[in-house]
């Protein structure tokens, strides 16, 4: 099977569907996109939303017609499962599969969107202070779900739930600190717990591959995100659901 990844280097839900192609070990071509322009070409490719990432593939070699999936945690549970018998995101265990899918929800809804809210409004208002909060709130919630015997979420393998909230959890670490002089909390046993995920999946295999694009990623990422500091940015990623 042809896989094709259009990304964005830059993107955290990109970064996802970039790092689940890279844990299950296989081919593909990666296609470096500006999201910004909104050709034609693009659009058809990313069916009409202008946004990253997109997988593009075939379902036989002499399928000539793309299936294109947009949506970054549709297309890493699209990815578990046409290679399954790699390695496993998401468990067979139907119940513990839902709590994988209900935590990945969690990620969207609790902790993406105050991330860009405190980044945006810093705490020079009550959205921005708000959202430090609710971000805190979230991350705590998340952690205390974690684990309590193996690094990653779910125990000793990274797995579709820290997929989706890594990308982010890094930005946060990087991009709060240099804009909003934040840093998350280090004592106590959820933030200890915290510490040692974070830990894990950034010197996991999957994530570090993704930042050899750029020797100075950190850098790069720090004038990217300038815009959102100053209250500019996309606004989409501050919707809660």
């Amino acid at each position: 099977m042809s896989i094709k990844l259009y990304s964005a280097w830059y993107c955290p839900f990109a970064q996802r569907a970039w790092m689940a192609l890279l844990n299950k070990k296989v081919a593909f071509e990666y296609f470096e996109i500006d999201p910004y322009r909104k050709t034609e070409t693009w659009l058809n490719i990313s069916r009409g939303s202008g946004q990253v990432p997109v997988v593009e593939t075939y379902s036989t070699a002499e399928n000539k017609i793309p299936f294109l999936i947009i949506d970054s945690n549709r297309i890493v549970e699209f990815i578990d499962q046409e290679y399954f018998g790699v390695s496993a995101l998401f468990s067979e265990v139907p119940s513990i599969r839902a709590e994988q899918k209900y935590w990945i929800d969690f990620v969207s809804s609790k902790i993406v969107p105050y991330f860009y809210r405190f980044l945006k409004n810093g705490t020079g208002n009550e959205t921005g202070r708000d959202a430090k909060l609710k971000l805190i709130e979230g991350l705590t919630r998340f952690t205390r779900a974690m684990s309590q015997s193996g690094r990653f979420f779910s125990g000793e393998s990274i797995d579709a739930v820290d997929i989706s909230l890594f990308p982010f959890a890094y930005r946060i670490n990087l991009l709060l600190k240099h804009y909003r002089n934040f840093i998350l909390p280090t004592e106590n046993k959820e933030w200890v717990r915290y510490q040692r995920w974070y830990q894990a999946n950034l010197t996991s295999l999957e994530f570090k591959q993704t930042q050899l694009t750029f020797d100075n990623m950190e850098e790069r990422l720090i004038d990217f995100y300038l815009p959102y500091s100053q209250g500019g940015g996309q606004d989409d990623v501050t919707k809660v659901a």
